[in-house]
């Protein structure tokens, strides 16, 4: 049976009114473009009432110019579709056409574990091209629904049909082969009803990544990224080399020495005089702070100071092994949350795995990223220090100068890299071509077009989450936004310390308040919410990136700089140390544990769940501040010589490009695959590794090409 019979059989299933025009308008296609031999399978079908009318109506559509036909269908991408689907299902199918029809997704086993996106082959449809010239394979997602279950289906169309276009002729079941569709259902023990289905949405691959201008000013600025340190890096060779080549600078010294006369009055320097700067002055000028730009981008300066792994003597030395080690843990988490989005076949038992068993603490099992808790605490500590140290030293009073610098030194440390990292994506995204996975970074290209003016003023903690350009920047937002209180708490403890360490208890107890109520009325989840969609933008948006819900480990870190700065020892004896761990130790052991404990199912959210909900953070950072405490009082033991290792003093001076830099990475593995990954231990452990050494790869660049440049620019230490 020919294509043609098999369209006629589809026309005649048709029997709604809303779709009978459309049905003729194909047949009067049919009778413009086919032959007379091609027709012949439709004589049969005209003769009842129906398409009795269908076919004067046919007569009507021949003479009807060609603006009759359905307005979301153009004629080229329905002439390419019928052309594939003739090839397809002729006696001999052409090989374009079979190379198209193989790359459909075809469902696979192993449904019950999520297993119900069907991808296809994205690389064969792309590589398949029709004889005529016409057209070429083009990889679309169309969405369907089936008794409330979603799945993709990956389907090979020709590339001159739009997105609109092809769910259209999905909508209308015209992609068949052999009277079976593309679009096949679900398995019987999926749903109640197998054989309806209805497609939602189609997404094609074609002009998802087109470059505009914002797109072409990420490149440019990118590219200049690289170039400087090269122009740095061979001017830092070219300069020593011109200054060894001396006769000309001998005889000009001896022709100057030799005529002093010769030194009119516009030699000399015009900062001694009144005089207004001559061009001579302003070209030194110019001269002076392109030499100090090209030698702050210089390589073999920046290298050798990232390289090198001697520590100050003064420096809390276990910060850089906490540093790294929290760094690890939230790779590892991001590791496993980006993978399960899209690219695993095997969803359901990683969530039975992964997030159900404390075993899987490495990853996200149990309260989500205590490391990013352990990164307040860390920074409260060091900037809270940073202050003390400018009082202590420099014998200064806390100014409005004082605070506008200090602000300004945490701004020049943030933005520049911050910003280039945006730029670095954008640029990646525009130059690869991606899989089948491109949602991740079409989701970062998207939203840093519309919202980048939230990571320049670091308040992409109150945009929402699903709207953020570098959704893992919100950390940036709420640590400036800390900093901006850090001042005055600071000039409260020199002046009065009772009434700083009262307006901290107040802090503590009004995030502790506002983050226990939200849990309860939200019911907010302890571990990785899973629920409905509502509820998981709850906690990322109202909970997660909220400052005021994150406050608690900054202010330990405060609390903690404060206490260590008096130069008494705070640990007695080894009988204080011993409790101090015991007690340290417990909270952990505690947070954990009580994660899976506690019920946080909103038909049972109780007020203990809040509660923890609103303190646990906090007693994490405190635990951990304890062990910095111990450490440095000489009560570490075998854990401080492990966070003391000279390996941790190298990676922590890229720890924070290599934050900015590894969510890149892992969208750009996510997006680069072409199939489902299968979850397996070993193979997360793998991809976690891969991960790591990439990203330790990808942040020692980045901090020597931009972060360090940029802060002996600005004369930051």
């Amino acid at each position: 049976m020919t294509f043609y019979s098999c369209l006629g059989k589809l026309v005649m299933r048709m029997q709604d009114i809303e779709r009978f025009y459309l049905k003729c308008i194909i047949l009067g296609w049919l009778s413009i473009n086919c032959t007379a031999n091609q027709l012949d399978s439709f004589r049969g079908l005209l003769r009842s009432s129906t398409m009795v009318i269908c076919s004067l109506i046919v007569l009507l559509v021949c003479l009807s110019p060609i603006s009759a036909f359905p307005a979301n269908v153009s004629l080229k991408c329905l002439n390419d579709t019928l052309n594939y689907l003739s090839d397809l299902n002729s006696r001999e199918p052409k090989a374009y056409a079979i190379m198209m029809y193989d790359a459909l997704g075809k469902g696979g086993s192993n449904i019950l574990n999520g297993n119900i996106d069907r991808l296809g082959s994205y690389s064969e449809c792309l590589s398949a091209e029709a004889p005529s010239g016409n057209f070429q394979g083009e990889y679309c997602k169309v969405q369907v629904e089936q008794e409330g279950t979603t799945f993709v289906v990956g389907m090979c169309v020709p590339n001159s049909c739009t997105s609109e276009e092809i769910t259209s002729l999905a909508k209308m079941d015209v992609f068949e082969r052999k009277n079976t569709s593309f679009l096949a259902p679900l398995a019987p023990f999926v749903t109640h009803n197998e054989t309806f289905l209805t497609v939602t949405d189609t997404v094609c691959s074609r002009g998802l990544f087109s470059i505009d201008a914002f797109a072409f000013v990420c490149l440019c600025f990118s590219g200049l990224l690289i170039l400087l340190p090269i122009i740095g890096s061979v001017y830092a060779e070219i300069l020593p080399l011109k200054a060894t080549s001396a006769p000309f600078a001998q005889c000009k010294s001896m022709t100057s020495y030799t005529n002093p006369a010769a030194t009119t009055e516009q030699d000399k320097p015009a900062m001694k005089s009144h005089l207004p700067l001559t061009e001579n002055d302003i070209s030194k000028t110019a001269k002076n702070r392109l030499d100090h730009l090209l030698k702050c981008f210089c390589l073999q300066d920046n290298i050798p100071a990232i390289l090198t792994t001697k520590q100050n003597s003064q420096v809390y030395t276990t910060l850089d092994g906490i540093r790294v080690l929290s760094l690890m843990w939230i790779i590892s988490g991001h590791t496993s949350q980006l993978t399960s989005v899209f690219n695993l076949d095997n969803a359901f038992e990683w969530k039975a795995r992964v997030l159900e068993k404390p075993m899987y603490l490495y990853t996200l099992s149990g309260p989500v990223y205590l490391g990013v808790d352990s990164f307040f605490l860390m920074s409260g500590f060091l900037n809270a220090r940073s202050l003390l140290n400018i009082m202590e030293n420099s014998e200064k009073k806390i100014n409005l100068i004082t605070v506008i610098k200090y602000l300004y030194n945490r701004l020049i440390r943030l933005q520049p890299l911050h910003l280039s990292s945006i730029c670095i994506s954008i640029a990646f995204i525009s130059l690869v071509q991606w899989g089948s996975f491109w949602e991740l970074p079409k989701h970062q290209w998207d939203n840093c077009r519309c919202v980048w003016w939230a990571n320049l003023l670091l308040i992409t903690n109150f945009v929402s989450v699903s709207e953020s350009c570098s959704g893992w920047a919100w950390y940036l937002s709420n640590d400036f936004q800390f900093h901006l209180t850090t001042p005055l708490l600071i000039f409260l403890y020199v002046k009065a310390k009772r009434i700083m360490f009262a307006a901290v208890i107040l802090l503590f107890l009004a995030s502790f308040i506002i983050t226990s109520l939200l849990s309860f009325f939200l019911k907010l989840s302890i571990q990785y919410p899973t629920g409905e969609s509502q509820s998981r933008l709850n906690y990322w948006v109202e909970y997660y990136t909220k400052p005021y819900c994150r406050y608690g480990p900054f202010l330990v870190g405060i609390i903690l700089a404060t206490l260590l700065s008096k130069k008494q020892s705070h640990l007695k004896n080894k009988a204080q140390a011993l409790v101090g761990w015991f007690c340290s130790l417990l909270t952990m052991l505690l947070i954990i544990t009580l994660s899976f404990v506690l019920d946080d199912t909103p038909n049972s959210y109780s007020i203990m769940t809040a509660l923890y909900q609103g303190l646990h953070r906090t007693f994490w950072a405190a635990a951990v501040g304890w062990i910095i405490v111990a450490c440095q009082e000489g009560y570490g033991g075998l854990i401080n010589q492990m966070l003391s290792f000279r390996i941790w003093s190298f990676l922590s001076k890229i720890s924070y490009a290599c934050y900015l830099i590894h969510p890149i990475i892992i969208i750009l593995y996510c997006g680069l695959q072409e199939t489902l990954f299968h979850y397996l231990d070993i193979n997360m452990f793998y991809l976690f590794i891969g991960h790591c050494l990439l990203t330790f790869t990808a942040g020692f660049a980045l901090t020597v090409l931009i972060e360090r440049p940029f802060k002996k620019l600005c004369h930051i230490q």
